[in-house]
């Protein structure tokens, strides 16, 4: 029998939701509050910090902003690790001169 889960509509899973962050020594930690980047919620709305539980008919999930995060990032370490290998085989070369 397959299980019929509700996405909880709020603002922390909607897509034009932008978490506020603190920064705690040497890490980033959310906040409780964020705020939206809908054009079509009037500006004095958007501008005011917003609890990330609030939502309104503008609602959008964020999946498929969390998917193509997933994938931009795939693609960074991809070339971070592309770029590593390039300084080891220069480190490599340069050990190999000496």
């Amino acid at each position: 029998m397959e299980e019929y889960h509700q996405i909880e509509k709020n603002c922390k899973n909607c897509k034009f939701f932008k978490r506020h962050y603190v920064k705690s020594n040497t890490l980033f930690r959310a906040t409780i509050e964020g705020h939206c980047i809908n054009g079509e919620i009037p500006r004095i709305v958007r501008k005011n910090n917003m609890p990330c539980n609030n939502v309104c008919e503008k609602w959008e999930s964020d999946k498929e902003v969390k998917e193509e995060r997933k994938e931009t990032i795939k693609e960074v370490l991809k070339n971070m690790r592309t770029t590593l290998i390039h300084i080891e085989n220069i480190l490599k070369d340069d050990l190999n001169q000496d």
